[in-house]
């Protein structure tokens, strides 16, 4: 018989050490509401994003995804008064888990 994988399956997996989110699981469920980003390139936000993480083994950052919801966006007031979708949301410089 074979093992089940514990990995998860289906694209981008969250870097969180508790947040359980994966690209193919938030397909699947249909949270449109979760998005997930790439680690910045700026060293001093990498490292803030890697201590959010609170995890015991190493994170590459080049590698690595969180997920955010809707609440970690910068609002667009223009978007929402003309009844559209942006084609992009900005995160907030402040937005981590």
């Amino acid at each position: 018989m074979a093992t089940k994988s514990l990995k998860p399956k289906g694209g981008s997996c969250c870097a969180v050490a508790t947040c359980i989110n994966y690209a193919g699981k938030v397909k699947r469920d249909g949270k449109t509401n979760i998005s997930f980003y790439r680690f910045p390139k700026d060293p001093e936000l990498q490292k803030k994003w890697t201590l959010k993480c609170r995890r015991g083994d190493n994170i590459t950052p080049s590698l690595s995804y969180m997920c955010f919801s809707d609440d970690a966006y910068i609002r667009d007031l223009k978007a929402e008064l003309l009844a559209y979708t942006p084609k992009f949301r900005k995160l907030k410089p402040d937005a981590y888990h």
